[in-house]
Formats: C-alpha cells, sequence, structure tokens
C-alpha cells in the first residue's frame, strides 16, 4: 500500500484561528488538485504555539462548528494538524485533531508539556494521560507525538509496539543556535531521534515543524519523512515556508522487518516484569 503524503510547513499567525484555517483550507484545497492523500501540519498549527493565556478562549472540540471546513474537504484527503482542545471535562489540551473520511477526532493530547527555559506550556494546558494508537483507512495503524513526546523514548516504543507503522511528530520546535560554531544543533538532534526510532522500530518517521517568529521565539523547518531503514524520503528546507511530498509504502515496513527481526524480538513480558520490579523499590 502505497500513499502519497505531504508535510505543510507553514508559519501560524498566533491566537488567531480564523486566518491560520484558512491557510490550512488554502493547503489543503491545493494538496488535493496534486493528488496528495495524506497532508500534515505542525504542532499547534491552527492557533500558533506562545499563546498563554488565550488558550481558554482557543480551546475547542475537535466536533466544533468551526471545524467543519476540515471535516468536509477530509472525505477527498486525510488532515493530520495541531489544535488546542477542550475536553468534555473542560480541560484545555495541546491536541492532535485528525479528519478522514468526513469524521473528525482527537488521536493525541500532548503528554511531555516542557516547562523550563524559554517552555511555560504547564501553565496553560493539561497533560495527556494516555498513548494509543490509531486505525487510519489510507495509512493502517498510525502513532502521533507532540514534540516534546519524541524525547521521551517510552512514546514511540509504546505506539510502535502496539502496531504503529508509521510514527508522526508535530512540533513547534523554536531556534536555538550554539554560540561559538553558529551551528543549528536542535536540527541535528531532531535528525538523530528520528533516524533513531525509524531504524530501531522499522517504521516510517513523519516529522512536520513550523517556520516563522513569535514574539522572541523563531522557528526553523526542516521538516522531514524517514523511511523504516532510518534513510531520508525527503526533507523541507530550513527557514522556508515549504510542502514535502513523499511516499508511504508500507512493504518497505514489511521488508525492512524481514531482513533484520530486532523490533519484533521484543520481549514485552520481560519489560514488563522489570517495569513492576523497579517501580515497586521506587518512590514516585
Amino acid at each position: 500500500m502505497a500513499v502519497k503524503l505531504r508535510i505543510a510547513q507553514i508559519d501560524c499567525v498566533l491566537a488567531n484561528f480564523e486566518e491560520n484555517l484558512q491557510t490550512h483550507i488554502s493547503h489543503v484545497e491545493q494538496a488535493i488538485k496534486d493528488g496528495i492523500e495524506v497532508i500534515v501540519f505542525p504542532e499547534l498549527s491552527l492557533t500558533g504555539y506562545n499563546v498563554q493565556d488565550a488558550a481558554q478562549d482557543i480551546a475547542m472540540p475537535v466536533a466544533d462548528k468551526r471545524l467543519e471546513p476540515l471535516t468536509r474537504l477530509s472525505e477527498k484527503i486525510t488532515i493530520l494538524c495541531g489544535g488546542i482542545e477542550l475536553s468534555e471535562e473542560f480541560g484545555v489540551y495541546n491536541s492532535a485533531f485528525f479528519f478522514e473520511n468526513g469524521k473528525a477526532s482527537t488521536i493525541h493530547r500532548k503528554i511531555y508539556l516542557p516547562t523550563y527555559g524559554m517552555f511555560e506550556e504547564l501553565r496553560y494546558f493539561s497533560a495527556g494521560h494516555e498513548i494509543h494508537i490509531f486505525e487510519s483507512q489510507k495509512l493502517g495503524k498510525i502513532g502521533v507525538a507532540i514534540c516534546e513526546d519524541f524525547w521521551h523514548m517510552s512514546v514511540p516504543y509504546l505506539l510502535a509496539i502496539q502496531g504503529a507503522k508509521v510514527l508522526f511528530s508535530l512540533m513547534s520546535s523554536p531556534l536555538r543556535i550554539e554560540l561559538d560554531t553558529g551551528e543549528l544543533k536542535i536540527a541535528k538532534t531532531w535528525e538523530m531521534l528520528n533516524r533513531t526510532y525509524a531504524h530501531l522500530f522499522s517504521v516510517y518517521v513523519v516529522c512536520a515543524n513550523r517556520i516563522g517568529n513569535e514574539d522572541s521565539l523563531s522557528y526553523w523547518g526542516n521538516s522531514e519523512i524517514i523511511g523504516p531503514d532510518s534513510q531520508t524520503i525527503a526533507k523541507g528546507p530550513v527557514f522556508e515556508q515549504a510542502v514535502i511530498d513523499g511516499v508511504i509504502d508500507l512493504n518497505e515496513v514489511r521488508r525492512t522487518r524481514l531482513h533484520s527481526s530486532h523490533f519484533l524480538d521484543e520481549d514485552l513480558r520481560l519489560i514488563n516484569a522489570e517495569l513492576n520490579r523497579i517501580t515497586s523499590k521506587c518512590c514516585y
């Protein structure tokens, strides 16, 4: 099964849902014309990242009528994007919204909310507490993580071990340049993470990062699609809006795992027993 996928490496207007929605609609309509089957946007692509106290005002359930244009368009293309979700219990979450075949779903709530240095997400969002895969009619079993989640190996591991063949990472990663070398070290770190997970779990990794500026934060882009053999399929530019196209072929996952079964050899009973042993001795 081969699927044409596009990453929309876009800029976002801070706390302006309507303008961001129109940007999404424009990209989705063009993708449909181009024969793309799945389009992916970055973290909080519908709202911008540094919303702070405005998060409560912008938050909405994925069934909100304002999202109906994306729901309708999903009859022709699968859409994955980032938004601020208002749960039934009125929790406010940094979430991944999924639209396919005229239906809208929340498929991940960000678990690890960075609150250090330039980050303060725990002040404005509730943390997700579940790691589930999701069944897409076009891509099969997929897993979604949001930015900092991918810095915790347990998240992609638990998604892969449940059967996800494609892992998505939606990002709003701000710029941090090494002053002594001028090197964009954060980009190299993400490249290492993406290739490591693709290789260890024999899966596709689709990393969608944004570009642009918000207050003192700048975003660097460089989105990419990595194959299950850890090789680069497509890569976006740095600091530029772009669309990055690639083909997801699940036969490549099969070929990779037949060549090397290291991921299939994972002993879940051993891992579960050892985690129980370790946690029984720890105080949290």
